[in-house]
C-alpha cells in the first residue's frame, strides 16, 4: 500500500491557493520584541504589541506559556500607563475594554529568570545548560478571543500554546560567545546584537548555543539546518537527511513548506523527545546518545515534527483542550513519511502497541480528550498520537487514498493561517468521504 504524492496539476492548484489565502498582513498583530540576557541569567524584555480587536474586549488577556516566574514591570497601553494584574501565574490582565476593529498599542516591560535545566518546569523548553540556552515563548502572549479569552491552564504536560498567526521582530542582546537561532530569519548586527524578523509565527522561539557545529542544505526554497555538538555529527547527519526528504514529501502531499528555512537543534529535554516551532525544531539530546541503536524512534521524531510545520505552525489549533488535532495529524503524515521510505509495518506496529499501552494506563480517556485528561501526562502519547494515527488510517482504508488526501488538503486550504477546531477536521473528513465513517469516529472519539 503506498500513497502516491499530489499530480503536477494540483501542486499548481495549491500554490495558487497559497497565494490567494495567505492573511494579510494588516489583519496579523505585530509583536516587536527587545531581549537582553544578562550575566546572571536574567532574560530582560520589552514586548510592544500592536493589532486590532476582532470583537468588543471588555480587557486584553496575555498568558505566560513557559511556566517560569514572569515578573512584569511595567504596562503601557497606547503609551499611557495601564491597570493590570495577574489573578494566576500564566494570566496577565491589562484592564480598560475595546470596541470592536478598534487598534490598541500595547507595551509590557518584564523580567525572567532562566532556570537551570535541571530545575526548570515542563519539558525544559524554557531552560539553560552548559551550551544551550532555550528561550521558547520568552515573552507575553496575547490570548485569543473566541466569544471569550482562550486562556487553558499551563500544565507540566504536553504543549501549551493557543495563538493567532503575528508577524515579529526582535533584537536580541547575548553574551557575543553565544549564537542565536530562531524560528525567524536572524540577522546579526554587530558581536552579541541580533535582529529577528519572522512572517506569520505563531510563536516566536529562540535557542542560543556554544561550541555547536551546523550541517545545512536546502529542501526547495527551504534553508535547513542541523545543528549539533561537534561529537554528534552522525545523528545531525541524519536528522538532516529526514528533514529534508519529510519537507519534500508533504511539500508534494499538502503544500508547500511556508517558511524561508527551517532549523533543528538537539537541546536537553525532559518528557518529551521533541518540540515544534514555526521553523524551528528541537530534538531531545538523549536521542543523539542513543543514536543509532533506536532508529526508528530517531527518524519518528525528526518526521513527526516536521509535519507539525503543516499542523500546528500553518494549521492552528488549541493544544490544550483538543491536542489530538495537530497531533493525531502530525502523526499520521509522519506514518506517511515511513511508508515512503518502505518502513511502514515498523510504524504501524509502533502505533498499535503504545495505543493499547495508553489505554490500559488511562481507560477512561479517548483520542479527542483534553490534555487535562492525562494526568502527570498518562497514557497521552499513546491515546492521542498514536490512538490517532491509527484512526486516521482506519479512515483513509474506508475512504481511499484519493477522498483521504482530498480531505486534509481541503481542510489545510480552507484554515490556512487561522485557528481550526476538530469539528473543521470531522467536517472535511465527512465531506469527502464516500461511505459513512460514523463506526469509525465512534470507536476513537466522544
Amino acid at each position: 500500500m503506498r500513497l502516491m504524492p499530489r499530480p503536477a496539476w494540483s501542486l499548481i492548484a495549491t500554490a495558487l491557493l497559497i497565494f490567494l489565502s495567505i492573511l494579510p498582513s494588516w489583519a496579523r498583530p505585530t509583536y516587536e520584541l527587545e531581549l537582553a540576557l544578562g550575566e546572571a541569567w536574567v532574560l530582560q524584555g520589552e514586548l510592544t504589541v500592536q493589532g486590532t480587536a476582532s470583537d468588543a474586549w471588555p480587557e486584553l488577556v496575555f498568558r505566560n506559556v513557559h511556566g517560569a516566574a514572569l515578573e512584569v514591570t511595567d504596562v503601557k497601553r497606547d503609551a499611557v500607563a495601564a491597570d493590570w494584574g495577574m489573578p494566576d501565574p500564566w494570566t496577565l490582565v491589562i484592564h480598560g475594554s475595546l470596541d470592536a476593529e478598534q487598534d490598541f498599542s500595547v507595551t509590557i516591560g518584564y523580567a525572567i529568570s532562566v532556570p537551570r535545566f535541571d530545575d526548570a518546569p515542563g519539558f525544559g523548553t524554557f531552560a539553560r545548560s552548559d551550551h544551550t540556552v532555550v528561550l521558547g515563548a520568552a515573552y507575553p502572549m496575547l490570548a485569543v478571543w473566541e466569544d471569550g479569552w482562550v486562556n487553558p491552564p499551563v500544565l507540566d504536560w504536553g504543549d501549551t500554546v493557543v495563538a493567532e498567526v503575528a508577524d515579529y521582530r526582535a533584537r536580541v542582546h547575548v553574551p557575543p560567545e553565544w549564537r542565536v537561532i530562531s524560528g525567524g530569519e536572524e540577522r546579526v548586527l554587530e558581536a552579541g546584537i541580533v535582529e529577528i524578523s519572522g512572517e506569520g509565527l505563531r510563536e516566536l522561539a529562540l535557542v542560543l548555543v556554544r561550541d555547536y557545529a551546523v550541517l545545512e542544505d536546502d529542501a526547495g526554497s527551504a534553508r535547513v539546518r542541523s545543528w549539533h555538538r561537534p561529537h554528534r555529527s552522525a545523528p545531525a547527519a541524519e536528522a538532516l537527511e529526514t528533514s529534508l526528504l519529510a519537507l519534500q514529501l508533504y511539500g508534494r502531499l499538502f503544500a508547500p513548506y511556508p517558511f524561508a528555512s527551517l532549523d533543528i537543534v538537539e537541546v536537553p529535554l525532559r518528557q518529551a523527545a521533541g518540540v515544534e516551532y514555526p521553523g524551528l525544531i528541537l530534538v531531545g539530546q538523549a536521542y543523539y546518545d542513543a543514536y543509532p541503536r533506536e532508529p526508528l524512534f530517531f527518524t519518528m521524531i525528526l518526521a513527526h515534527e516536521v509535519a507539525h510545520q503543516w499542523w500546528y505552525a500553518l494549521v492552528g489549533n488549541d493544544q490544550v483542550t483538543e491536542p489530538w488535532v495537530d497531533e493525531a495529524l502530525a502523526t499520521y503524515t509522519s506514518g506517511l513519511y515511513f511508508e515512503a521510505v518502505g518502513r511502514w509495518d515498523e510504524i504501524y506496529t509502533y502505533w498499535t502497541r503504545t495505543y493499547e499501552s495508553g489505554r490500559q494506563r488511562n481507560p477512561h480517556a479517548r483520542v479527542d480528550s483534553p490534555l487535562w485528561a492525562f494526568p502527570d501526562g498518562a497514557g497521552y502519547g499513546g491515546i492521542v498520537y498514536s490512538g490517532g494515527a491509527l484512526m486516521l488510517h482506519e479512515l483513509r482504508l474506508a475512504m481511499g487514498d484519493e477522498p483521504f488526501l482530498d480531505a486534509l488538503t481541503s481542510y489545510l486550504d480552507t484554515h490556512r493561517w487561522t485557528l481550526a477546531r476538530g469539528e473543521d477536521l470531522l467536517s472535511a473528513l465527512k465531506s469527502a468521504a464516500p461511505v459513512s465513517i460514523r463506526p469509525i469516529l465512534d470507536r476513537y472519539l466522544d
